[in-house]
């Protein structure tokens, strides 16, 4: 199976974007709210080279495979394949 994994502050107006954009492509995604795990936030940024949330991964379990695109405006230009 596909799908997106949004890492994400719950009420975070880019999170939530991005969280539309999914659903308004009928795409599958988990929403992962960190807002109160401090811990697990900073080792998805570690993990990401990434700063800020939302922090989006496209998830392959077939080939057991993830690749980082990035925030709400890396993901809009993915999508829209640019």
């Amino acid at each position: 199976m596909n799908y997106y994994k949004i890492i994400c502050w719950a009420e975070c107006p880019f999170c939530l974007k991005a969280k539309t954009l999914m659903i308004e492509n009928g795409l599958r995604f988990e929403y992962c709210s960190v807002d109160h795990s401090n811990d697990l936030l900073n080792f998805y940024k570690r993990k990401y080279k990434h700063g800020t949330v939302p922090m989006v991964v496209y998830m392959d379990t077939e080939a057991n495979d993830e690749k980082f695109i990035g925030g709400y405006t890396e993901l809009k230009e993915f999508l829209n394949g640019t």
